[in-house]
């Protein structure tokens, strides 16, 4: 009710009402600074919110059109595609840009939901599946799965 979008999250903090993932995840970084996950530098934090943009808008789409069968054999194409970006992205790399971020963190939900996409996320995509599971094991994430 709180989402005009009728969606969530929702974070409520006082009188204000926040929603959309990424809007919230920014506040709480901003709001609580001890546990910094946005880069300092600004070109880095730009990278961030290239990768969070990325999973927003073209990972999850895709997820929504296979789980909703809409062009399902075109969705699974362009997830196959998505995929294989972050495979390569995250190569050498224990984390998209840095030091975890909130890059990585936004990951975290579609690789926990991966199967109910129908993305496979094997050693077809070696980098993606070791940093997934890199990230679902942090001490942080695997109790709250």
């Amino acid at each position: 009710k709180q989402n005009p979008y009728g969606k969530v999250p929702v974070l409520v903090d006082g009188d204000g009402v926040l929603y959309e993932s990424a809007v919230i995840n920014e506040y709480l970084d901003e709001k609580f600074p001890q546990v910094q996950l946005m880069p300092a530098d600004l070109l880095q934090r730009a990278r961030v919110r290239i990768w969070i943009d990325f999973l927003n808008t073209r990972v999850h789409p895709a997820a929504s059109d296979i789980t909703h069968n809409r062009a399902p054999e075109k969705a699974r194409e362009r997830m196959r595609q998505h995929l294989q970006a972050l495979d390569e992205e995250i190569a050498g790399k224990d984390f998209l840009v840095g030091n975890y971020s909130l890059a990585d963190i936004s990951f975290i939900p579609f690789y926990t939901r991966r199967e109910r996409y129908g993305a496979v996320i094997d050693d077809t995509y070696p980098n993606l599946k070791r940093w997934g599971e890199a990230l679902i094991a942090r001490p942080q994430v695997a109790p709250t799965l």
